[in-house]
């Protein structure tokens, strides 16, 4: 990636669910992309799984899972979501599902903004004086939709997600 000045304004909103004793709790992972997918409108190519840790220990698996989502604004603006999942889940005793476990779920949303820096004249105290001018009277009203957005985006996720885990029934 070519030199660049980035900037971080962050949403407002942020995710942090935990749900207990849920059938197939490992669904979550599937379930957290079809929210970005089909509610947020972010395209496929857009998301990924950035990381991805399954232990076992025993009767117990633990998954660690980190998903991405990249939505473009403008050139050098773009949303930026990202989705932590922890799971704790054992095989289930009911012949039903086959895993029954705990799930926590933690994500922040951020519009993050490149500025290029490959010329001198970009690297000067002129640029970045302009720049800030820009930021604040021009393009800090473009930035504020792009937070709302943001904001948006971390409400359907989190109000999806809770309606999710609301419909499984508590395996005990």
């Amino acid at each position: 990636m070519a030199k660049c000045l980035r900037i971080d304004d962050f949403a407002d909103i942020s995710v942090n669910i935990n749900a207990e004793s849920i059938p197939d709790p490992q669904e979550a992972l599937n379930e957290a992309v079809r929210i970005l997918r089909y509610e947020c409108n972010v395209d496929k190519d857009d998301i990924t799984e950035k990381q991805y840790q399954h232990k076992k220990q025993g009767e117990t698996e633990k998954i660690f899972s980190e998903i991405r989502a990249y939505e473009p604004k403008d050139k050098y603006s773009h949303v930026f979501v990202k989705l932590k999942i922890f799971i704790e889940m054992k095989p289930a005793k009911n012949e039903e599902y086959d895993y029954v476990g705990d799930i926590e779920v933690n994500g922040t949303a951020r519009v993050r903004t490149h500025y290029p820096q490959e010329s001198w004249l970009q690297q000067s105290i002129l640029w970045h004086a302009f720049r800030t001018f820009y930021e604040k009277m021009i393009y800090g009203d473009i930035k504020q939709v792009f937070i709302e957005d943001c904001n948006k985006y971390m409400r359907k996720i989190r109000d999806g997600l809770k309606s999710y885990f609301d419909m499984l029934p508590v395996i005990q």
